[in-house]
């Protein structure tokens, strides 16, 4: 009794962090659609829009215009670094944002994840059973997804993500 009185609050609280987490994360979904980036990239674009030549934006991060000009190209082809973006970000006078976008609802995303593990669970299981002759009918097929879904969501996420 006593170990249930203790493992509660540490489950209540894990709970309610990951619910805060997912709430941040489906909270980006309102970006989605956010602007482009322009074809010669944001640094270049803006530098432009500024009117400030490389070789000025090189003088502000005491670096050379050829530098400015790699990592102008190195934005377009994504291979820049954060660090680089923001410094890059600061001198241009712009803020820098980040940020990954989930497709669709995270909980729907855990949830499409459980049942295709109870499936792919119950495929083992039932190409054993066929090999004993029996058969389990559609119905108390999805009877038993539903039941091993709701086991793996119960589980938490650490089962739900181990290697495939």
């Amino acid at each position: 009794m006593n170990s249930f009185l203790i493992d509660k609050p540490k489950s209540t609280v894990r709970s309610m962090v990951r619910e805060q987490y997912r709430e941040i994360a489906n909270s980006a979904t309102r970006l989605k659609g956010g602007p482009l980036p322009p074809a010669e990239g944001w640094v270049r674009t803006i530098r432009k829009a500024l009117d400030m030549s490389g070789a000025q934006l090189a003088q502000r991060l005491n670096l050379s215009r050829n530098r400015i000009s790699i990592l102008e190209r190195r934005e377009v082809e994504g291979d820049i670094t954060l660090n680089q973006l923001k410094s890059l970000a600061e001198k241009l006078g712009c803020d820098f944002t980040y940020a990954l976008i989930p497709k669709k609802d995270v909980g729907l995303i855990i949830d499409e994840r459980a049942e295709q593990l109870a499936k792919d669970q119950l495929s083992v299981n039932s190409q054993n059973m066929f090999l004993e002759a029996q058969v389990i009918n559609p119905e108390k097929e999805q009877f038993l997804v539903n039941q091993l879904k709701q086991d793996l969501l119960k589980a938490g996420g650490r089962v739900l993500w181990k290697k495939e």
